[in-house]
């Protein structure tokens, strides 16, 4: 074989190998790099704000940037007053462009404002309010809270999880945001329907 050939061989045996490697890599991370917390300690604050972060309470309680990013200068805020509410759709849910407001078959729900304002947040709410209103899924008004809100998924969190949750929303700086009520698909409320 002549070296011409060789190259000719080396070089398809090369790109063969090579292409198929190249085209497997992961395209970069948009994001940061991960930086892994430990574990804080049971019932506390610092481990609340852990499970609200797993938890993704922010996805639908704290009002998102343009950009769809977490406007965290309004943690836990809930549905901003006179925002938007959810387009009305056909054989389907639907949401605002705040991520705070869903419309579907139950009627229109509007995140309600989890900060410790006392009056328009949970500033008022016992830590026994707060376990009883996520093991029931009715708060203390009487409200039944509707989806999203995960419920079934709470409802059976160990004591230690849900009192870190709310030792968290209570270190929270209190926001005034009177959320409102929904009646028959109509702006006006936090979407709970009296039980």
């Amino acid at each position: 074989m002549t070296n011409v050939r060789w190259s000719v061989l080396v070089c398809t045996l090369t790109l063969a190998i090579a292409l198929p490697i190249a085209a497997r890599q992961e395209p970069a991370s948009p994001l940061p790099p991960a930086a892994p917390e430990k574990m804080a300690p049971a019932g506390t604050a610092a481990r609340g704000a852990q499970l609200v972060m797993l938890g993704g309470c922010h996805d639908c309680h704290t009002p998102k940037n343009q950009d769809g990013s977490i406007d965290f200068s309004k943690s836990f805020m809930g549905h901003p007053a006179n925002a938007p509410l959810a387009p009305q759709v056909v054989g389907g849910a639907s949401t605002n462009m705040l991520l705070t407001a869903w419309r579907g078959p139950w009627g229109v729900t509007l995140a309600r404002n989890l900060t410790p304002d006392k009056e328009t947040g949970i500033g008022t709410w016992t830590l026994a309010d707060f376990k009883k209103t996520l093991r029931t899924g009715v708060n203390p008004k009487g409200e039944v809270l509707r989806p999203p809100m995960p419920v079934p998924n709470l409802q059976n969190l160990p004591d230690a999880d849900l009192e870190a949750i709310y030792r968290h929303l209570m270190t929270r700086k209190p926001i005034h945001n009177k959320v409102g009520r929904v009646e028959a698909g109509k702006a006006g409320g936090n979407g709970g329907e009296k039980k």
